[in-house]
């Protein structure tokens, strides 16, 4: 997926902004995280019981198991924090007024911190650091280990949950066919998918036994490693679109919606103006989707003559363009025609 978002930027002739950098960097990230559990399963007996492993293959395995395990947790966040980056710029270059761009700010802040406490607390949770694969060591201790991973859990689907609510109002009020608005729609609700594999995977931590990590954490391994490739690619499909750009439509000027028409703003005297505008989508089939906000077409005031006389010239400034016409009429008395100035 994300080589086919490459391909796309290609092909409309679009730079890479920081959205693909922070999504080839989660891309680097994940792919060391399925090697890492690759590796838990070819030389650290994954899969199997612990006593197991210990009698059929010895402690060394063991040992390549916990110190992979603990990895997986550091590059989880990782990649984890620059899917969620790169997505958060999306919105911000899909959708670039105030009440997208603030809220996008605030979470990519949030998730950076927490994203970097999960790594620092994967780190720190055993001391010494030997003791995350060496629970023999004189004097060491681990933290509450399963509470760990179910802080990180829980707030990913609390981030989650905000991430896919955050464009929809946007998107509901988007200067489209129904038709087309639904697929829009639909298109940035497949994050979903995540939100369904994370709480799963939480369902599962409950039974997970840490002194049996081996046997009793496959299924949420699995998951954890399942759902930030996921969000990876889905990340990727709204930029897809110069890739199938046949399959939404065409028209004279080739767009997609070229049949939206502005909307018009109409207001009286006094009121106050709406901040809210609605999008529209920009006049360009050959690149990813891209919004811009409905300019009125024409602000009028009329003031009328009723209003006028009992208002002065200077109450009325500020309101809007004030133009000021005077007559002067003098009548001679030999009878000459009347002088307009």
């Amino acid at each position: 997926m994300v080589a086919l978002r490459l391909i796309a930027k290609t092909k409309s002739k679009k730079a890479l902004n920081a959205s693909d950098a922070c999504i080839l960097v989660a891309l680097f990230f994940n792919t060391a995280l399925h090697a890492d559990v690759f590796i838990m399963v070819v030389h650290g007996g994954f899969g199997f019981h612990v006593q197991d492993i210990a009698m059929r293959f010895g402690p060394d395995v063991l040992t390549v198991f916990f110190k992979c395990i603990m990895v997986f947790a550091l590059l989880w966040n990782a990649t984890t924090c620059f899917t969620k980056l790169s997505i958060l710029l999306m919105y911000m270059s899909i959708f670039p007024v105030r009440r997208v761009i603030l809220p996008c700010k605030i979470l990519a802040v949030f998730i950076i911190l927490w994203n970097t406490g999960g790594i620092l607390g994967g780190v720190l949770v055993c001391r010494p650091f030997a003791m995350n694969w060496d629970q023999t060591i004189p004097g060491g201790k681990c933290g509450n280990q399963p509470m760990y991973y179910m802080a990180l859990g829980v707030i990913n689907i609390l981030v989650e949950v905000t991430m896919l609510a955050l464009p929809l109002p946007v998107l509901y009020n988007l200067q489209m066919p129904m038709r087309k608005k639904v697929v829009i729609i639909s298109m940035f609700s497949v994050g979903f998918a995540t939100c369904a594999i994370t709480i799963y995977r939480q369902a599962t931590l409950p039974d997970l036994q840490f002194a049996d990590m081996t046997h009793s954490g496959a299924v949420a391994t699995l998951l954890s490693g399942l759902e930030p490739s996921v969000a990876l690619a889905l990340a990727c499909v709204p930029f897809l679109r110069p890739l199938f750009g046949g399959m939404f439509g065409s028209s004279q000027k080739g767009s997609s919606y070229a049949n939206v028409k502005p909307k018009t703003e109409s207001y009286k005297k006094g009121s106050k103006r709406s901040e809210s505008r609605d999008f529209e989508e920009l006049q360009d089939d050959a690149s990813e989707i891209q919004l811009r906000p409905v300019m009125p077409m024409r602000d009028t005031l009329v003031v009328s003559d009723r209003i006028a006389a009992s208002r002065s010239l200077k109450d009325l400034k500020g309101d809007g363009i004030t133009v000021e016409r005077q007559w002067e009429v003098d009548t001679s008395e030999d009878g000459d025609a009347p002088h307009r100035g």
